[in-house]
């Protein structure tokens, strides 16, 4: 007590008001000041990292007040509080300390916040003129700047017991640091933001140089700085002094709390993320106009899970570009609107019954709302159809995007989960080098793995591209992401490159394909062993498509027409012998004839080097023109290629040298292809089909009478068809119907459902029901309405097959039928080939 009177009689009797007190810096504290600001930068770096766009919707403008609060708050803020405790005034006694006035103290936190808002907002404004990004960067980052300057000194203005004279040449330069130092980080982080997707410590480095800017600039501007002293503290303003240095440190507290969260977070999720390589997963591979690849502010490939595992129902069935199940997904990736309407029951479905991954045939439950019928659900790929369609709508959701604009699905599946996820992946392991030339040609058997990977691919525009920065997500290029998602799915980086090379090869020639007149081409198909049916030979860039050689530049002439059916049925040496012989006869003809034959011989020998020699020595010119369409699907009306082709089956055990610019895919697949172009009559069928198996399924539970139960077997899967038959009374035979044309567009070729009441004297015999259906039984058809007879009217050639009519109650008939798809090249040219090539048919 002795003591303190003393000390408190010396500073009395040495600072007087308007006395000049001496200052110097306490080192702990000014490294506590730095840790502070870097807490607070270092999260808003990473809040930054995994944000949209500021000009977006609400909660993008949030997201940037959060990045503008944690800035401004704890590294600028707290930091000047703390920083300005590191100041220590005269001999240390806390009656002559720096105190605030809490006004100037409120101000001083939100002027750095607004100011840092309308930065962070103005640097996320999309451009594509570089000139103007790096303009709007650097004014971004001197309003940064001067808005850390100005909490900096609105603070200090609020200073109550002294008055603060700053030496001009360390106010300018604090000016300069603070300004600069905005400006670097700023450019810095959004120029090379993409790049440093899956670089933490480039984020980190960017976190240290911001803080030390901020730093630097308050301690520059605090070096000289004469206090002149006013007044002694009272004890409650130096209690509030305490306050606020505790809250500051409380709230820097916080954000590294959060920054561990964060990395806590993360590295779960990557131990997540491999875990999933072991699962059948659905990812997005889109490409912006750059090039880049959409990922993840986590650097890797946005995805959803569809299912643990694909159920097998034989020892020998894969889940393949064979398998029924992946030609359908195909399909409907393409014709999106066949299934649209039907997802949200899907959905529901999914949740009201968890498929188990053990028992195909889930049980049923009262408290359902959905009609099961246990027979169809023997078939595991109706479950597996409806996961697959509500991942691709999951995945629409989250990029603010509609689901028939999500993508198609690419042509092969990825083996993931091919490396240990438990293990510590090296570089060597990663890195590994398998044999892939196998992988490229379409065949991954090679490489097993305990997960599989189904991709949507697209080219993006500039709309869907600021959808997507929007929503959250990022465009990388190739090479910067890698490695992280090499790590996640699993596999060896080569294998990754390769695949994702593909993918954009894929998406590029999907995009842009236009395949025009006349071409010259070899159908071979390949038995597969023990009855599994064929393969067949396609490009192995392009594997919806036959090797080929353009001949013409427009459809034949008549007079071209009438040599293409002289070589009819001819072998490809045979033909090139006609065609020499007919050179020289024509040799005084017309040079355009001459010149045609030429060509044709040319574009047989060329066409013969693209697949092995014993095949084509073999092969047989088929000489009646065919009709391909290899357009892009979202266009309005496909271009037809005319096609001429040799045919053979090729003979198994005939290797493919890998030279060769041709793979094998399955021939039901390839089929499959050829029924996805644009206007397409077979997507209103694909889309009557869906319904057909789908709809009783996802049928609405009504309380009806007991006859409407049997609704659950009219309409079911194709399987059930014959069992369907046997179980219905004979009736007369549904009538078919054709419109008068078939149109290029969908539109033109859509299926109908009439509904029609029987007509006692009508002279094609349909008897009106005396009693109609009500509409109820609208919903439970999942959309297919049901009053008197129901006839499928089809403007295809095909009729419909499987039919049978079921009763629903007095008076009451419903005719069902499955329409049959139009006939493809592919179906032609296989069957010309089995004709020609039967006895090469014994022994497989």
């Amino acid at each position: 007590m002795v003591s303190f009177s003393i000390h408190k009689a010396s500073s009395d009797s040495i600072y007087q008001p308007g006395s000049l007190v001496s200052s110097h810096f306490n080192a702990a504290i000014v490294a506590a000041s730095y840790f502070a600001s870097f807490c607070g930068c270092l999260l808003t770096i990473e809040m930054l990292h995994r944000r949209g766009t500021a000009l977006g919707n609400l909660r993008s403008w949030l997201e940037t007040l959060a990045c503008a609060t944690a800035m401004g708050l704890v590294g600028i803020w707290c930091m000047h509080f703390i920083g300005n405790r590191a100041i220590i005034l005269g001999n240390g006694d806390t009656r002559i300390q720096l105190v605030y006035n809490p006004g100037y103290t409120t101000l001083s936190v939100f002027l750095p916040i607004i100011g840092l808002t309308i930065a962070f907002s103005a640097a996320e404004v999309y451009s594509k003129s570089k000139m103007f990004h790096w303009a709007l960067l650097i004014c971004c980052g001197v309003f940064a700047g001067l808005s850390i300057t100005g909490m900096h000194y609105i603070g200090n203005f609020g200073i109550s017991n002294y008055y603060l004279t700053y030496a001009h040449r360390y106010l300018a330069a604090s000016i300069v640091i603070a300004i600069g130092d905005s400006v670097l980080v700023l450019m810095l982080f959004y120029t090379w933001r993409e790049k440093w997707i899956n670089s933490w410590w480039k984020r980190l480095s960017c976190a240290i140089v911001l803080a030390g800017g901020v730093c630097a600039m308050h301690f520059t501007a605090s070096t000289s700085c004469q206090y002149t002293f006013r007044h002694f503290n009272e004890p409650g303003a130096i209690h509030s002094r305490n306050t606020q240095v505790s809250v500051a440190g409380a709230l820097c507290a916080a954000a590294a709390i959060t920054v561990l969260g964060v990395l806590f977070l993360t590295r779960h999720r990557r131990m997540v993320l491999k875990r999933t390589s072991q699962k059948v997963m659905l990812a997005c591979a889109m490409f912006d106009t750059e090039g880049r690849i959409l990922v993840t502010t986590e650097g890797v490939l946005p995805a959803q899970e569809i299912t643990d595992k694909y159920n097998h129902r034989s020892f020998d069935e894969d889940f393949d570009n064979a398998n029924s199940a992946f030609q359908w997904i195909f399909r409907v990736t393409r014709n999106w609107s066949a299934v649209i309407d039907l997802i949200p029951k899907m959905t529901d479905h999914i949740n009201a019954h968890k498929d188990d991954g053990q028992n195909n045939t889930p049980p049923a439950s009262s408290a359902s709302s959905v009609i099961y019928d246990p027979e169809t659900y023997n078939d595991y790929s109706i479950i597996f159809r409806e996961r697959f369609c509500a991942a691709a709508a999951h995945l629409a959701s989250s990029f603010n995007m509609p689901l028939e604009r999500i993508g198609v699905l690419y042509d092969k599946i990825v083996e993931t989960g091919t490396l240990k996820p438990d293990d510590k992946i090296g570089r060597r392991q990663l890195h590994s080098e398998h044999d892939f030339e196998d992988l490229e040609n379409g065949d991954n058997s090679n490489v097993f793995g305990k997960g599989q990977l189904l991709f949507l691919t697209k080219q993006l525009g500039s709309d869907d591209t600021e959808r997507l920065l929007n929503a959250g997500y990022r465009f990388a290029h190739v090479q910067q992401v890698s490695r992280n998602i090499a790590q996640t799915m699993q596999i060896p980086l080569s294998a990754l490159e390769s695949h994702v090379a593909g993918i954009k090869h894929y998406v590029d020639n999907h995009h842009n394909l236009e395949k025009t007149g006349t071409w010259l081409s070899i159908f071979a198909i390949i038995p597969k062993l023990y009855n599994k049916g064929f393969d067949v030979v396609v490009r192995k860039a392009e594997q919806d498509q036959l090797p080929d050689v353009k001949i013409l530049s427009t459809v034949p002439e008549p007079w071209q027409a009438q040599v293409f059916s002289r070589l009819d049925g001819l072998r490809a040496r045979q033909c090139l012998a006609v065609l020499e012989d007919k050179t020289r006869v024509l040799s005084n003809r017309a040079k355009e004839e001459k010149k045609f034959l030429t060509m044709l011989q040319y574009a047989i020998v060329e066409l013969g080097e693209l697949v092995p020699s014993e095949w084509f020595r073999d092969a047989r010119f088929f000489a009646k023109p065919i009709h391909a369409h290899y357009s892009e699907s979202t266009r309005s009306r496909a271009v037809v290629t005319t096609m001429y082709a040799f045919c053979v089956i090729a003979d198994i055990h005939t290797p493919i040298d890998v030279r060769l610019p041709i793979s094998r895919v399955p021939l039901s697949f390839f089929g499959a292809c050829q029924r996805c172009y644009a206007g397409s009559p077979d997507h209103s069928v694909l889309a009557h089909d869906i319904h057909q198996e789908f709809g009783p399924l996802l049928a609405r539970k009504t309380n009806s009478k007991p006859t409407l139960s049997s609704l659950k077997s009219v309409v079911s899967h194709k399987s059930r068809n014959s069992h369907l038959l046997n179980k219905t009374r004979s009736d007369k035979t549904v009538q078919s119907q054709r419109s008068e044309s078939i149109g290029a567009s969908d539109a033109s070729s859509a299926r109908e459902v009439v509904i029609s009441e029987k007509s006692r004297n009508n002279s094609r015999g349909v008897i009106p029901s005396r009693r109609p259906a009500h509409n109820d039984h609208e919903n439970s058809w999942g959309g297919i309405l049901v009053n008197s007879e129901t006839f499928v009217r089809t403007d295809t050639e095909g009729e419909y097959s499987n039919e049978a009519k079921v009763g629903l109650g007095v008076g009451i008939e419903v005719a069902v039928g499955t329409s049959k798809q139009e006939d493809t090249f592919v179906d032609e040219l296989t069957a010309v080939t089995k004709a020609r090539f039967v006895p090469r048919l014994i022994g497989y």
